[in-house]
């Protein structure tokens, strides 16, 4: 029965590994993006943009040369249009209206207590492939903050997260998807998913793994732990719509800026 949730996890992932840094006319502001629930911005050079008639525009991302920046092939472009297209309608006339009359009744400390729940519920998976990549020390941060979390506020605050750490930890924490590229694995070609967005071959092969370690893969029955974590995932969409919808509408061909936004995303936390 466990296998079984694989399927419907993976279905259920509203995740984009997406994010714009830009500059306004007085400072540069980065905007977060989200991965597995939370992650920083991009560092700067990563995505870069520049202003035009009020929006943030990629450079890079509004090529029409349908080959990817970064050297990824996109042999299953049609396919990948397609789909994008989808969640596209998905994401704008279906995920944003549940979530803005959601967000409009659901009181904004129960919304955050949720999110740092989720977060701090996805530790192992941090862990694990920190140590995987042989960061120890990034892994005895994760455990000490989850420890702190998790005794303090049972997870329903992050009173760690401003301590300070002997190593200096990425909020988003590692994945297998970056594990496999931390080992000189490349992202293979890209691909777009139903529902769960870009990827790559490597990094849908990562997400298989992540399963492993995320504790709703042990909940049993499936429907249970696949409604809750679809729930946690909901909650936390206001990390990831703000930033897909102004990418998207700052490209001009909005698929390729979406495919190099992620493949950029990706190798920045691969490279770290």
């Amino acid at each position: 029965m466990k296998s079984s949730l694989c399927a419907p996890l993976c279905a259920l992932t509203l995740i984009f590994a997406a994010d714009v840094v830009g500059a306004s006319s007085s400072a540069a502001r980065p905007t977060p993006s989200a991965v597995y629930g939370a992650s920083p911005a991009l560092p700067p050079g990563a995505i870069t943009v520049r202003p035009q008639n009020g929006m943030e525009v990629s450079d890079t991302l509004d090529d029409y040369d349908a080959t990817p920046g970064s050297g990824v092939a996109d042999p299953f472009e049609p396919w990948n249009r397609f789909w994008f297209r989808f969640n596209d309608v998905f994401y704008l006339h279906v995920a944003r209206p549940a979530y803005d009359a959601y967000a409009a009744v659901m009181p904004h400390q129960l919304h955050d207590g949720f999110k740092n729940f989720f977060y701090n519920l996805l530790f192992p998976t941090r862990f694990i492939n920190n140590i995987l990549q042989f960061r120890f020390l990034e892994a005895g941060v994760e455990f000490g903050r989850f420890i702190i979390n998790t005794t303090t506020t049972l997870g329903f605050a992050n009173v760690a997260k401003d301590k300070k750490t002997i190593v200096p930890v990425d909020p988003s924490g590692e994945d297998f998807g970056q594990t496999l590229g931390r080992w000189g694995i490349g992202h293979g070609f890209y691909i777009v998913w139903p529902f769960i967005g870009p990827s790559s071959a490597r990094d849908t092969l990562g997400r298989g793994g992540d399963l492993f370690t995320d504790p709703f893969f042990y909940v049993y029955p499936w429907e249970l732990a696949a409604g809750s974590e679809l729930g946690l995932r909901f909650n936390a969409l206001d990390d990831v719509l703000p930033i897909y919808i102004d990418l998207r509408n700052a490209a001009v061909d909005p698929y390729i800026s979406m495919r190099e936004a992620y493949l950029n995303f990706r190798n920045v936390q691969v490279k770290r």
